[in-house]
């Protein structure tokens, strides 16, 4: 049995029966059950009358094998499905009737680090809605039944997605960026892979991943920290981890020794150049020199790649993506061609206008940049849902006491850190770039 009391010696004014105390850092408080290892993170926020519960499972896109590329989003939809007891009580699903009954927000996503779920709801909810989570953890229902008419909704969201140019072009780029960390594929997988997937294999993930020393539940909003974790112990403390070790992955990416380069011809009116650039992890300050950087090149009609190609006419739009993984990943600059623009002209005179970007011409966009990512993390503090569902991004990336740290750490970004990140992203070797060719 794995001794969870050993992470930290706890203060005694901390103690709280069954729990391990770990750290506190902004008011927010961490403990561990000690039956299971469940981590559980409390902030409370007085005189709202609201609670948002969010539990984090570390398991997303990046701990599938080959062939099973997507289980992770698939599984998602399943614990929208009835568990044991729901087809006790003839419901069916007690998740989305706690939904329609209370008209609390409820949702979920998979990602490549994590998977989440969420309710958002009227205090008096709190228990109700902790006994849902605690039962679908371990007891959601995989038979062909329920399975079955799922895999054809994501076979149909698959479809969907693969039907926009940004998303299929997106896909090839990151095939062609990473050759065998498994951030090289999409968190809805591959169509092949999806067609394939059967009860036994989602229960084998299921049970190798939902489980409570692989699990981080946030509760955020009007309950006190003592009635908060002696809720969370009733309804989760008898639940056991699996014999098995939790299974990650150790692939380590080969290093890059050259531009890679995809393209896709597709009849459609649309023409895009995407500009893939590896960046260093979330949430460290390498990667939020990147964000600012990105977005002083795309972020808003005065930025750079804007006020150059979007208003003299060369592209229809520019924009960026960036998201927040916990291991070097692909981040994206994505402009549409205007009409009668080529694709290698647009590529060019992008490239021409990065590689001669000065201090002069980051400072007072920066400022801006600055300043709006201030202002959005501190409005985003002041709701429950907000704080649980950016707290995810941290916790998956196993630091979340580093939430605290951003506002500062944006503050001290400087005009020539990003002419020193700008030198060191856009290396043409370590560059993927692609070509959506849309043909009449």
């Amino acid at each position: 049995m794995h001794d969870y009391t050993m992470k930290k010696k706890a203060p005694n004014t901390k103690n709280v029966p069954g729990y391990t105390f770990i750290d506190e850092v902004g008011g927010i408080s961490e403990y561990v059950l000690k039956t299971n290892g469940l981590t559980v993170l409390h902030k409370n926020i007085p005189d709202t009358e609201v609670v948002t519960s969010n539990i984090t499972y570390a398991v997303g896109s990046r701990d599938e094998a080959n062939g099973e590329t997507g289980i992770a989003h698939m599984l998602e939809h399943m614990l929208f499905k009835p568990t044991t007891q729901d087809l006790k009580k003839n419901i069916d699903s007690s998740a989305m009737q706690l939904e329609r009954e209370t008209g609390c927000i409820i949702n979920a996503n998979t990602w490549k680090d994590r998977t989440t779920y969420f309710f958002s709801y009227p205090v008096e909810h709190f228990s109700r809605a902790l006994q849902v989570e605690a039962e679908r953890m371990q007891d959601v229902v995989i038979t062909d039944k329920e399975f079955l008419p799922e895999r054809g909704n994501v076979l149909s969201e698959f479809d969907m997605y693969n039907g926009d140019p940004h998303f299929a072009l997106n896909v090839q780029m990151v095939c062609a960026a990473f050759h065998s960390h498994p951030y090289g594929h999409e968190t809805i997988g591959f169509r092949e892979d999806i067609e394939r997937y059967t009860p036994e294999k989602l229960q084998k993930f299921y049970t190798n991943y939902y489980r409570p020393d692989n699990a981080t539940l946030t509760i955020v909003g009007d309950i006190s920290l003592r009635a908060a974790l002696s809720a969370v112990k009733k309804e989760f403390a008898h639940l056991k981890n699996p014999a098995v070790a939790i299974v990650r992955h150790n692939s380590v990416e080969p290093a890059q020794e050259g531009l890679q380069r995809v393209s896709i011809t597709r009849p459609s009116s649309t023409n895009l150049l995407m500009i893939g650039i590896k960046h260093e992890g979330f949430p460290n300050q390498s990667w939020l020199e990147t964000s600012a950087l990105l977005s002083v090149l795309t972020g808003g009609t005065d930025s750079i790649l804007h006020t150059r190609l979007v208003d003299t006419g060369f592209a229809s739009s520019v924009q960026s993506m960036l998201e927040p993984t916990s291991e070097k990943n692909l981040g994206m600059i994505i402009i549409a061609l205007a009409p009668g623009s080529s694709h290698a002209e647009i590529e060019t005179m992008t490239r021409s206008i990065i590689t001669s970007l000065r201090v002069a011409d980051i400072t007072k966009l920066l400022k801006k940049v600055i300043q709006s990512e201030i202002t959005e993390e501190l409005f985003a503090r002041g709701s429950s849902l907000h704080i649980a569902m950016e707290l995810t991004e941290y916790i998956s990336a196993n630091t979340w006491q580093s939430y605290f740290d951003t506002v500062a750490r944006l503050k001290n970004i400087k005009p020539t850190d990003l002419i020193t990140m700008n030198k060191k992203l856009f290396v043409e070797s370590q560059m993927t770039i692609g070509y959506f060719i849309g043909t009449k």
